[in-house]
């Protein structure tokens, strides 16, 4: 990418519309103008504008606008040209452009308008990946939470974050860099302050980005449980599908299934696992393994059990499971009562200690309306004015620095070595400068914007 050419893309979807734009960026965008408008247009105006070919005819007409730089999406010269929707017009319009002598421009690459605005210091890194969550956005939560990342609303709490450490790593090295002058530094209490006060940022931050966040990939739910307590026909009766076979024999499902389903405007990717159980067979042992790396994974874990096995028997069962997982970082864990249909019992939600029962029949259809709005309303609850969207690379991002920072601190106490603190609150400010760009690798920038489309 040479960044010093102007480059062109039609930003509207191709194929047949009422109507089609081309933008063009960067310091020949003025020549283009002048070449096939005849003039430059007002800055921020619309213009209604004839555009011509190469002998002065005219190819098409429609509006122009011209935003001059530093006063653009990208930071550069901008023209766009609205045009009509035909592909054929759309296309010899960009031949009449790529084919002006004496200007070096290009097509663009995906996603390179909104990596220039991003490198010409116009958005940061998290609202360049907003852009492109709103443009790909399937449900209401999803767009508007994308809106809000665009405006800089998560944006803000990582930039308080970081200012909070760079204050700190000043203190530190200048106290480094001026070691032998007479300056009055109490260091071991101004630093366990100063650490204090960035531990309370850091739990802070995971607490808004837990709780205030929408995450943009799909709510990963796992169902699990014992063989043929109905977790296959759970997941066909959600996906309204036959996604996965049902048989009476235990040890069915050997592999994860997976399956992605809207609830009430969530996104879901709901896996059916191997029934958890000892086993001799090779294969269902294989199986296993993988629901357990699936459970591991998972952000909501629904546990279906037989309801006839009976309420102490089911008390007995979800103690034992949350035993098992709890060194795990899922924090949501729902138990399904299935076959409710055999009992003639109610159906509904029932909070019964610390766990949360919802009796169902999967083979009937019953208590599964009341299952969708109740794994609806625990996103609802996070879909508020101020949400924003959060890539699962941020949160990655935010845990790698939390752990870093809590080494670093632990090591202070431990040995009381500056030159060591300071080297690990450099790396925890590369490590969060990697979500917003600050510090950001070639490589990381080229993964990221190369999901973009062209028009961006």
């Amino acid at each position: 990418m040479i960044l010093n050419e102007t480059i062109i893309a039609q930003i509207t979807h191709p194929g047949k519309s009422a109507v089609g734009i081309l933008r063009i960026s960067g310091s020949q965008a003025s020549q283009v103008a002048i070449k096939v408008l005849g003039k430059i247009p007002i800055p921020r105006f619309a213009t209604y504008s004839k555009f011509l070919d190469k002998y002065n005819k005219v190819l098409d007409e429609g509006i122009s606008l011209w935003f001059p730089s530093p006063c653009s999406f990208t930071g550069e010269d901008i023209l766009e040209l609205q045009g009509h929707g035909s592909p054929l017009t759309i296309d010899l319009l960009i031949k009449r452009i790529l084919s002006i002598k004496n200007i070096s421009i290009r097509i663009a690459q995906p996603g390179e308008f909104c990596q220039r605005a991003f490198l010409n210091g116009k958005i940061d890194l998290i609202q360049a990946e907003a852009i492109d969550d709103l443009i790909n956005a399937e449900t209401k939560s999803v767009a508007r939470a994308s809106l809000n990342s665009l405006n800089g609303y998560f944006s803000i709490y990582i930039r308080e974050l970081l200012e909070k450490l760079i204050e700190i790593r000043v203190n530190i090295e200048s106290h480094i860099d001026f070691s032998e002058e007479d300056i009055d530094f109490d260091s071991n209490e101004l630093i366990i302050l100063n650490l204090n006060k960035l531990h309370n940022k850091f739990l802070k931050i995971k607490n808004i980005v837990l709780e205030g966040s929408i995450i943009r990939e799909a709510k990963k739910i796992a169902i699990v449980g014992p063989p043929n307590a109905g977790k296959s026909s759970l997941l066909n009766t959600l996906s309204l599908r036959e996604r996965a076979i049902v048989t009476k024999f235990p040890g069915t499902t050997r592999d994860i299934i997976f399956d992605n389903i809207n609830i009430f405007g969530v996104l879901y990717e709901i896996s059916d696992t191997a029934g958890l159980r000892d086993t001799h067979d090779e294969i269902e042992k294989i199986g296993i393994q993988r629901t357990w790396k699936t459970i591991k994974e998972a952000d909501h874990i629904l546990y279906v059990m037989d309801k006839t096995t009976g309420l102490k028997k089911q008390k007995e069962i979800a103690t034992l499971f949350l035993k098992e997982i709890s060194d795990f970082d899922t924090k949501n864990v729902t138990f399904i009562l299935n076959k409710n249909d055999l009992l003639k019992d109610a159906y509904g939600i029932k909070k019964i200690e610390d766990f949360v029962f919802i009796s169902i029949s999967a083979l009937t259809g019953h208590g599964i309306d009341t299952l969708k709005k109740y794994l609806a309303n625990i996103e609802r609850k996070k879909i508020q004015t101020g949400s924003f969207i959060a890539r699962r690379r941020h949160i990655h991002q935010i845990d790698l620095s939390y752990s870093e920072f809590v080494k670093a601190k632990e090591n202070w106490l431990k040995y009381q070595n500056i030159e060591l603190l300071a080297e690990s609150l450099n790396i925890i400010s590369q490590l969060l400068g990697e979500i917003t760009g600050k510090f950001t690798s070639n490589a990381l920038l080229k993964r990221i914007f190369s999901t973009f489309c062209i028009g961006k």
